[in-house]
C-alpha cells in the first residue's frame, strides 16, 4: 500500500472514530434532569457538609455552641432544597436517529470530499509534486533537514535513513549521503543498499570507483555472481576506467536472465552496443533491436567537444611532470556529475583534448545527449579524484554547445 493510499485509509478511519462519538451522544436515551433529581443532588451536597462539620467538631477545632449552631443551618437548608418532587410530564428524550443516520453517513463522506477538494493529496510525497528536473533545491534540502531531525528521534527507521541518503545525493551532499547508508547498514546488510552507498563514493570521487568501491563489488558477486545490481555497477566501473572488455563481460551477463519485457532491457542493450561500437567490435543482434541502437550510438559518438588544455607560465613552477590532469565536461544544468572525463599528467601539457561517448563515465549519461557542457580541468599532486587545496584549475568561460571545437582552456588557477 503507498503513501497516498495509506492515509486515505487512516484519515477515513478517524472519521469514522469521529462520526462514532456522535452516533453515541444521539441514540443514547437521557433522562431529562427534572427538580426533583435536582433536589436528590443537592441533598448529597448537603449530607457531605454536616459530616465534615461533625468530624471538625469532634475533633476540637469548634465548640459545641458553634456546632449546633451551623448544623442547624445545614439542616434547615437541607429540608428547603430537597422539597421538591418531580415533574409528572417530564419524559425521557428519545433518540436522535435520524440526525444520528445522517451524521453517520455524512460525516466521513464530507470530510474527505473537502480535503480532496482544497487539500493536495500529492504532497503526502513531496517529490512526486515535481518531475526530477524540477524539483528545487531548497525544498529538498528543507526535506532533508526535516527528515535527519525526524531521525535523531527514530534511528530504527531504516527507510528514512535510505531516503535520507538518496536526499543528499540529489543534493550533491555526498558526505552526509555516505553517513545516512552508513546508519541505513547498521540496521540491514542489504547488497543493495551497499551498492547505493558505493556508487554514491563514486560519484563524489568523480567516477572512480578504485578501493572500497570495488571490494564491495566483487564481494557481492563472490556471494551471487547473478547479482543484477552488481554485474550492472561493474560494468559501469569497468566502462569509467575505459576496461570496455571487462564492461561488456558484466553487462552482458547481467543481460542473459532478463526478459524481453524487462523495463532495463533497452537501456542495457544500448549500453551492451555502445561498448561494443567503442570496441570496434560488430553491432549484436538483440531481442529490442541492437543493431539499430549501435547505429544510433556510431552517429551520436561524432557529438564531441575538442580543444587544447594548456599551462599558465605563472603556475609551472607548482606542478611536477607527473602530477595528474584531469579533463571533464560537466552538464550546462549546473549538475556537477560528470558526463565525460579523461586523464593525463602535466608532462603531456600542452595537450589537444577530445571529450565524447568514448569518454564518458556511464553509457547511460552521454556527453552526446547534452545541449551544452561546461569544460574543467584540474592539476592534482595526490592524483586524487576529489578536489583538495591546492589543486590548478582551469575551464571555460561559460557553458559550452556540445560539438565545440577548438577551445582553448588555461589551467590558471590555485584552489585555497
Amino acid at each position: 500500500m503507498n503513501a497516498s493510499m495509506l492515509f486515505v485509509v487512516i484519515a477515513f478511519g478517524i472519521a469514522l472514530c469521529v462520526a462514532a462519538v456522535f452516533l453515541w451522544v444521539l441514540l443514547r436515551e437521557r433522562k431529562p434532569l427534572t427538580q426533583a433529581s435536582q433536589a436528590s443532588a443537592n441533598a448529597k451536597v448537603y449530607r457531605d457538609q454536616i459530616l465534615d462539620l461533625d468530624r471538625e467538631h469532634d475533633s476540637g477545632h469548634i465548640s459545641d455552641e458553634e456546632w449546633q449552631q451551623s448544623r442547624d443551618e445545614l439542616s434547615m437548608r437541607l429540608l428547603e432544597d430537597t422539597s421538591a418532587a418531580d415533574d409528572p410530564v417530564a419524559k425521557t428524550e428519545k433518540p436522535a436517529v435520524w440526525t444520528a443516520v445522517v451524521l453517520a453517513v455524512a460525516l466521513p463522506i464530507s470530510a474527505m470530499g473537502f480535503y480532496m477538494w482544497v487539500g493536495e493529496p500529492e504532497a503526502l510525497n513531496p517529490m512526486a509534486l515535481k518531475s526530477p528536473d524540477q524539483v528545487d533545491q531548497k525544498d529538498l534540502a528543507k526535506l532533508a533537514e526535516t527528515l535527519a531531525d525526524k531521525l535523531q528521534s527514530q534511528p530504527e527507521n531504516l527507510q528514512g535513513w535510505v531516503m535520507l541518503g538518496r536526499t543528499y545525493r540529489t543534493l550533491e551532499n555526498f558526505d552526509a549521503s555516505i553517513k545516512a547508508y552508513d546508519a541505513a547498514l547498521k540496521l540491514s546488510a542489504d547488497d543493495d543498499l551497499q551498492l547505493e552507498r558505493i556508487e554514491v563514493m563514486a560519484m563524489q570521487r568523480q567516477g572512480n570507483f578504485d578501493g572500497e568501491p570495488w571490494r564491495v563489488i566483487r564481494d557481492i558477486l563472490q556471494k551471487d555472481p547473478q547479482h543484477y545490481g552488481a554485474l550492472l555497477t561493474a560494468g559501469s566501473a569497468s566502462y569509467a576506467e575505459r576496461k570496455y572488455a571487462d564492461a561488456l563481460k558484466y553487462w552482458e551477463q547481467a543481460r542473459k536472465p532478463l526478459e524481453a519485457n524487462h523495463p532495463d532491457l533497452p537501456s542495457l542493450e544500448n549500453a551492451i552496443a555502445t561498448v561494443r561500437e567503442t570496441m570496434g567490435l560488430p553491432a549484436k543482434a538483440a531481442s529490442t533491436g541492437s543493431s539499430t541502437s549501435s547505429g544510433s550510438a556510431a552517429a551520436s559518438s561524432a557529438l564531441n567537444v575538442s580543444g587544447q588544455i594548456s599551462l599558465s607560465a605563472a603556475l609551472k613552477a607548482k606542478t611536477s611532470p607527473n602530477d595528474a590532469v584531469f579533463v571533464y565536461a560537466t552538464p550546462g544544468n549546473g549538475d556537477r556529475m560528470p558526463l565525460a572525463i579523461m586523464k593525463t599528467t602535466v608532462s603531456q601539457l600542452p595537450l589537444n583534448f577530445t571529450l565524447d561517448d568514448s569518454t564518458a563515465m556511464t553509457p547511460d549519461r552521454k556527453l552526446s545527449n547534452a545541449g551544452e557542457v561546461f569544460i574543467k580541468v584540474r592539476v592534482s599532486k595526490s592524483g586524487n579524484a576529489m578536489p583538495q587545496s591546492g589543486d590548478l584549475t582551469g575551464g571555460s568561460e561559460g557553458p559550452v554547445k556540445v560539438g565545440s571545437k577548438g577551445l582553448k582552456i588555461e589551467i590558471k588557477d590555485q584552489m585555497p
